[in-house]
C-alpha cells in the first residue's frame, strides 16, 4: 500500500508540510537522516518570524513544531534518502527500504557552504567552523571573525559575543544585507567591527590551529592579514539534491526548480523551503511553503 504522502527533511518546511498533511488525514511519512528539526536547531536568534517581536530562538521554534506534529502521532523515520523513481506511484529509495508514495514533498534544505580558500579545508575543525551554536563556546576569549552579512550571521556574530573578546564580521559586500533592526544591534554593539567591501582569500595558521585570515580591500586589492582565533563561516547554503540529479530538473547551483504551486517539472514531486529555486531563505518563507505544498 502507497502513502498518499512522504516528506523528505524536518526543517521548519518539512515539519510544516507534515502538519498540514496530517491535519488533512492523509496517510503520512516522514523521513530524515539526521536530526529533527534541520538547521533550527543550530539558530541562536531568528528576528523575522511573525508573531514574536523580539524573535525566537531556532531551539525553541523547533520545539514548538515538533511538539505541534507530535499531536498526530506522526510517523518519522531516521533514515538517508538515496533517490526517487518516479512513477505511479513514485519509489522512495533509503538504504535497504523503499517506500510507494502518490506525494514527495522534498524539503531537504542545505549544507552551509565553504568560502572556497586556501587553508579553509585544512583548518576545519581547528578555527573553522559552521555552527556558532555547537562551536561558538569553544572559543571563549577569542577574537572571532564572522564571514557573511546576512540576518543569520549578525545574529550568530551576536551570540558569539558572549563567549569572544572580540568579533569581526566580514562582507565583501558594501552594505550588510541583514534587516535594520539586526544592523542596529551589531552596531550598538562595543565588541563587534563591521569590514565591508573585503574579501577572506586566504586562512592562515600554526601548530594546528587558526591564527589569521588574508583579507583583500575590494576596491584598492590591498591585502593585509587579519590576526583571529576563530573563523565562523556564513555566507549561505548549498543545496541538497544529489539523490535529485536526473529525476527533476535542477538550476546550476543544484536548486530544484519548481513552479507557483511548488511543484517540480515532474507531476506529484514538490519541493519547499531552501532546497527550491528563488527560495527567500527566511525561515517564515520556508514555514509558508510547507503550506502551501
Amino acid at each position: 500500500m502507497a502513502y498518499d504522502v512522504t516528506i523528505i527533511g524536518t526543517g521548519p518546511a518539512g515539519l510544516t508540510a507534515g502538519q498540514y498533511a496530517y491535519r488533512r488525514g492523509l496517510d503520512t511519512l516522514i523521513l530524515e537522516k539526521e536530526s529533527v528539526g534541520g538547521e533550527l536547531v543550530n539558530r541562536h536568534h531568528i528576528e523575522t518570524y511573525p508573531g514574536f517581536p523580539d524573535g525566537i530562538s531556532g531551539p525553541d521554534l523547533r520545539s514548538k513544531l515538533v511538539t505541534e506534529l507530535e499531536k498526530y502521532d506522526a510517523e518519522v523515520r531516521l533514515t538517508e534518502v538515496e533517490g526517487i523513481t518516479p512513477g505511479d506511484p513514485h519509489t522512495v529509495r533509503t538504504d535497504g527500504e523503499a517506500y510507494e508514495t502518490e506525494t514527495v514533498i522534498v524539503a531537504t534544505g542545505g549544507e552551509h557552504s565553504d568560502l572556497d580558500v586556501e587553508g579553509e579545508e585544512e583548518y576545519d575543525g581547528h578555527g573553522v567552523f559552521y555552527c556558532a551554536q555547537c562551536d561558538g563556546p569553544l572559543y571563549r576569549d577569542e577574537h572571532i571573525a564572522v564571514v557573511g552579512g546576512s540576518d543569520h550571521a549578525l545574529g550568530d556574530a551576536l551570540f558569539l559575543t558572549e563567549f569572544a573578546s572580540s568579533v569581526t564580521i566580514v562582507s565583501r559586500e558594501e552594505q550588510l544585507s541583514a534587516g535594520e533592526h539586526l544592523r542596529e544591534r551589531v552596531e550598538s554593539e562595543p565588541k563587534i567591527e563591521v569590514v565591508l567591501g573585503t574579501e577572506v582569500t586566504g586562512v592562515r595558521g600554526e601548530s594546528g590551529l587558526v591564527d589569521g585570515l588574508t583579507l583583500v580591500d575590494g576596491e584598492t586589492g590591498e591585502e593585509r592579514l587579519h590576526e583571529v582565533g576563530g573563523l565562523y563561516v556564513c555566507v549561505g547554503l548549498d543545496p541538497n539534491t544529489a539523490f535529485l540529479e536526473d529525476v527533476v530538473p535542477l538550476t546550476e547551483e543544484g536548486s530544484v526548480v519548481v513552479g507557483s504551486d511548488l511543484m517540480t517539472g515532474v507531476d506529484g514531486i514538490y519541493a519547499v523551503g531552501d532546497v527550491r529555486q528563488h527560495s527567500g531563505r527566511e525561515v517564515a518563507a520556508s514555514v509558508g511553503d510547507g503550506a502551501v505544498a
